[in-house]
């Protein structure tokens, strides 16, 4: 029997870059740690086998004592009609939301949705705790459990405190062998099998357009030697060519830093690592970039967002736009592949300051620049300025059925128009991609399968920006008094 099933439910929401699909992690590493500790478990994710609530239904077969629901800010429909229909078919087991969203608005989940509690910020020993409770036939919720948000009998919500878990080290390697196999998920990749890995949690930077509401501003790390042991364990169990690295600050420690990339060098695995979510620059120099090519990195990731000074002060994005180009250049110069982020509509950006933008992006000449829609998600610094003296066009407290690449406007400020910010969006990929770009972004393709990942995000942008020509601002649904 199944202690404890884990899903993560599909978004149907558009605009969500489907050309990349990562292992939920997190899931994963919650259920390590319960099968540590001798229970069963399943994870069930729907978003890489594009499954629907009546699918993720019939694949649980038995009633189990915990379900637990992964959520973000896409997935707030869905996910509350899942529980509605585990409600119906499973009446006597327990339902805990977990995820970003749940660590942001516990309490309108625990009006809305019929579930019995969240767990806020990481889950591994909280759900381990609520289960060894059920397991002894107690209460499933006490005041032990790290981030529980549940209603008392008199209806009252506890709010239990949250405690981060200092020793990542202690935590077992996320148990990948209960998703589908690895070839299912999809990123840009030289080689296959790929596995992706984190090897911090958390972020110190305050930008407005990030949620803390998981792990603050306190950044935890995994020791060096943990991820080279995590690294051993991929290429033994799963034979995989390609580490896809996810934390939000792979470089925030130089030393350890220097000892991962040295200790790949040394095991001579010739994998390829992409560090998909982008680093800082801080500690990024000549001698750490020799080390990471010859770890194996060919593809590095820089978030700039704005190029415009005023609106990196506005945003709190510490950012050093002349070590930026520096470092950017050294990169390619080396050979790697560079990706720069950027966020279209930012809060206090006109055409002045988008202009800055571009002329930045194009002189540093990045391989692939990414431009996004500026999304004030609930509980970020930018959803609070937007509230206060802004309007909103879609409404981010809940769910959000359009994503970064939908060609849809999320909000109004000042003399910000929703049209204006849309022509801008337009622009930027069509000022950046010339046509010698284009044929330099195909000439960088060193793989079949780095080809057909290029074939889907290209074609996800296409669609894009036919959706883009055909949309119009819609009115706003909320507005400040």
């Amino acid at each position: 029997m199944q202690n404890i099933v884990l899903i993560n439910p599909f978004p149907v929401g558009q605009g969500l870059n489907d050309a990349t699909v990562e292992p939920p992690l997190g899931l994963c590493y919650i259920a390590a740690v319960l099968e540590k500790n001798n229970y069963v478990c399943c994870i069930i994710d729907a978003n890489v086998e594009r499954l629907s609530n009546r699918d993720i239904i019939n694949r649980i077969k038995e009633s189990p004592s915990v379900i637990g629901i992964y959520l973000n800010s896409f997935l707030f429909s869905v996910s509350k009609d899942l529980c509605a229909e585990i409600r119906k078919k499973f009446p006597d087991s327990l339902i805990l939301l977990g995820g970003p969203l749940a660590s942001t608005i516990p309490e309108v989940l625990l009006d809305e949705f019929l579930c019995d509690g969240i767990i806020k910020g990481e889950g591994e020993y909280a759900v381990l705790g609520i289960m060894n409770n059920i397991s002894a036939g107690k209460p499933a919720f006490d005041e032990t459990i790290s981030g529980a948000v549940y209603k008392l009998k008199d209806g009252n919500i506890r709010y239990n405190d949250l405690k981060r878990i200092v020793d990542l080290d202690e935590l077992p390697f996320p148990a990948l062998h209960l998703l589908p196999k690895l070839k299912a998920y999809k990123s840009r990749s030289r080689k296959k099998p790929i596995a992706p890995i984190i090897t911090s949690r958390g972020c110190p930077y305050g930008c407005s357009f990030c949620s803390k509401d998981i792990f603050g501003r306190k950044i935890t790390m995994r020791s060096a030697n943990n991820v080279l042991d995590e690294i051993d364990f991929l290429v033994a169990k799963y034979g995989v060519k390609q580490i896809d690295i996810l934390d939000d600050n792979f470089a925030q420690n130089r030393q350890r830093l220097i000892d991962i990339l040295d200790g790949i060098i040394v095991r001579n695995y010739n994998l390829a690592i992409n560090l998909q979510s982008g680093v800082r620059i801080e500690n990024i120099d000549e001698e750490i970039l020799v080390k990471m090519k010859q770890a194996g990195v060919y593809k590095i990731a820089f978030g700039v967002e704005t190029a415009d000074e005023k609106l990196l002060e506005i945003h709190n994005k510490k950012l050093n736009l002349k070590k930026m180009e520096e470092v950017v250049s050294l990169s390619k110069r080396l050979g790697f592949l560079t990706y720069g982020f950027f966020i279209i509509g930012l809060l206090g950006e006109t055409d002045k300051e988008f202009d800055q933008t571009m002329r930045f992006a194009k002189k540093i000449d990045f391989d692939v620049a990414n431009f996004c829609m500026a999304i004030p998600f609930v509980g970020t610094d930018l959803f609070r300025m937007v509230e206060a003296e802004g309007k909103f066009l879609i409404d981010t407290r809940k769910n959000i059925d359009s994503g970064f690449y939908d060609g849809r406007v999320f909000y109004e400020y000042g003399n910000q128009k929703g049209e204006d910010i849309l022509a801008r969006y337009n622009r930027a990929y069509k000022e950046f991609y010339s046509i010698g770009k284009k044929i330099k972004v195909f000439l960088a393709i060193r793989s079949f399968s780095e080809l057909a990942w290029l074939i889907d995000a290209v074609w996800f942008v296409i669609k894009g920006m036919i959706k883009k020509r055909q949309a119009k601002v819609k009115p706003d649904i909320r507005s400040r008094d």
